[in-house]
């Protein structure tokens, strides 16, 4: 026998129906955010929303009957004046649980949004949830686009959805409701890209509207394609999805304009090797693929040493004006310098390591940007615990190609955008100093943007210290931070350091090593100071230190 109980909260109806199978609540929503209360000790249960009789979405969360750690919702501002129905599998879910779920104008906590203790006020960090890698990321009509792996119910990877955010500057970022999902949690929607379809290579235009595909796995089936006409707030399934199967994932589509095709470069471990003697292997590589519409791929060639999440792009060499090169790399960063001819990749130069923090993964290219600079955001892989959200994304980083030593170099510095942030600023020139006498600044902060230049002179040992974390180059050994880095003495040393909430990403000599790691600047004792080592009477000169405070990127007018 079924009990049936009715509730009226506000401007929501709300239905609770349970039975010893399930339990169900409907609500006829007026309002935006159809909100979930989220206990991390409990058991994750299955849920799904319906709407007119079919699954809007369907997830696993750990919901509360009591004392929640922090709520979570879901943006149903689309279905104005629907009954959406909640379904619970768990039978065991006490009754308060669902009692506790309701629909508002507003969701539980968004008053102190973007004002938590650890939320990172330099770099992206989704509203709510669990976020990885990034995903199509492309400028379309005045919007960068951010779209990223986002588990909306929960602290920990799941549900993988494509949270949505965009920014007119690269800098300031506003979240939008999730942008692709899969009514089914046993396919979700994990990683791909990004490209602006136009009349003459796709079809895919319509009433003058070139849309944005998106490019992405969906699992358990392939590589599918996703349309939107309406700058990337709402997608459409292409009918003849997938585009193209084989075991692998993390599809980068981008035009070839040399052969007028598209490209698709994407992680495959199914694709099997002549290892002789008559036997095959089957080896991970990123296997490139070609379309001339988007829909229809042929499988070219392979470049085996990758893991996850590819990009494949031309960029030009830094000092050698008209030549250009062409990078591969993979999740961890380690990139292959070649060139490619629309087919096929040929490797020049072997892998090369990037990241040297340990904290970079799964970055991508912004598609289609319109000054042709090469930018790339990554996953930052900072846990926030206590917090209603998880892991961030590094600021946006132009990349250049140099060459050194005979050897090229992939080069990341911080956008030129990011400077707007730059709101109290000071300029310390020419400072001595010496193993006894180092140089501490006035500012102090737990949110800066600080650059120092050293003249290195005859000291062993020259470092900048950030909020207890220490930057130092041996001199004697070659290194900087453990890792082999050997400079003349007659070079200077550049160091940048971006220090948020919880992290601090570092570039040396514009990029020619990069680190990416978390750091506690919010505990840490507030401190920037320059200092040498060395015997005697050896000294080093600060030529150069700038100390900026920076402002938040998250604008409280569009916080609602």
């Amino acid at each position: 026998m079924k009990k049936l109980f009715l509730f009226i909260i506000g401007l929501f109806t709300i239905t609770l129906v349970h039975s010893q199978e399930q339990k169900q609540i409907t609500v006829e929503s007026t309002d935006q955010y159809l909100n979930f209360p989220v206990k991390r000790s409990n058991e994750q249960t299955m849920a799904r929303v319906i709407v007119d009789g079919e699954v809007y979405d369907e997830f696993s969360l750990k919901l509360a009957a009591d004392n929640p750690d922090f709520w979570t919702f879901l943006d149903v501002s689309r279905f104005q004046g629907k009954n959406l129905i909640v379904e619970v599998d768990n039978a065991d879910i006490a009754e308060e649980a669902l009692d506790m779920v309701n629909a508002d104008s507003r969701f539980p906590g968004q008053d102190s949004l973007y004002e938590e203790k650890y939320r990172q006020q330099v770099h992206f960090s989704s509203r709510r949830g669990w976020n990885n890698d990034p995903n199509g990321l492309v400028y379309y009509k005045g919007e960068y686009h951010l779209f990223y792996q986002h588990n909306p119910f929960g602290w920990n990877w799941g549900n993988m959805h494509w949270g949505h955010a965009v920014s007119k500057d690269l800098i300031h970022w506003q979240e939008l409701p999730n942008a692709l999902y899969l009514p089914d949690h046993d396919h979700m929607a994990f990683s791909g890209s990004a490209t602006i379809a136009d009349q003459n290579t796709s079809g895919f235009s319509k009433n003058g509207i070139d849309p944005i595909v998106a490019a992405y796995t969906r699992t358990g089936k392939g590589e599918s394609l996703a349309l939107s006409y309406d700058k990337g707030r709402t997608f459409t399934e292409f009918k003849d999805n997938p585009v193209v199967e084989h075991q692998g994932r993390d599809p980068k589509v981008f035009w070839y304009e040399p052969g007028e095709h598209w490209v698709m470069v994407v992680y495959d471990y199914s694709y099997t090797h002549d290892i002789g003697l008559g036997e095959e292997a089957t080896i991970q590589q990123h296997s490139i693929y070609t379309s001339p519409d988007l829909k229809n791929w042929t499988y070219q060639s392979g470049v085996t040493g990758f893991f996850e999440c590819p990009e494949l792009f031309e960029i030009n060499v830094e000092g050698e004006p008209g030549v250009k090169k062409w990078v591969i790399y993979g999740a961890d960063g380690k990139y292959m310098v070649g060139d490619f001819n629309g087919k096929e990749f040929k490797v020049e130069q072997p892998l090369t390591k990037y990241d040297y923090g340990g904290h970079f993964y799964a970055s991508q290219m912004f598609n289609n940007v319109p000054d042709g600079r090469k930018i790339q955001i990554g996953w930052f892989q900072i846990e926030t615990r206590g917090m209603p959200f998880n892991q961030c994304m590094t600021v946006p980083m132009k990349l250049e190609l140099k060459k050194k030593h005979g050897k090229y170099l992939l080069t990341p510095t911080p956008v030129k955008e990011f400077d707007r942030l730059h709101e109290k600023s000071s300029v310390y020139e020419d400072k001595i100093i010496t193993p006894d006498n180092g140089f501490v600044a006035h500012e102090k902060g737990d949110i800066l943007h600080v650059i120092a230049e050293f003249k290195l002179g005859d000291s062993h040992r020259v470092g900048l210290n950030v909020n207890g974390y220490e930057m130092v180059y041996d001199h004697l050994r070659g290194n900087f931070n453990g890792t082999h880095y050997k400079i003349p003495y007659d070079q200077e040393l550049k160091v940048e350091v971006i220090a948020d909430k919880s992290s601090m990403e570092i570039f040396v000599n514009d990029g020619e090593l990069y680190y990416a790691v978390p750091h506690d600047n919010v505990k840490a004792d507030k401190i920037i100071e320059a200092f040498a080592g060395g015997g005697g009477s050896s000294k080093v000169i600060l030529e150069h230190l700038e100390v900026h405070e920076l402002k938040s990127i998250w604008r409280k007018e569009e916080l609602n």
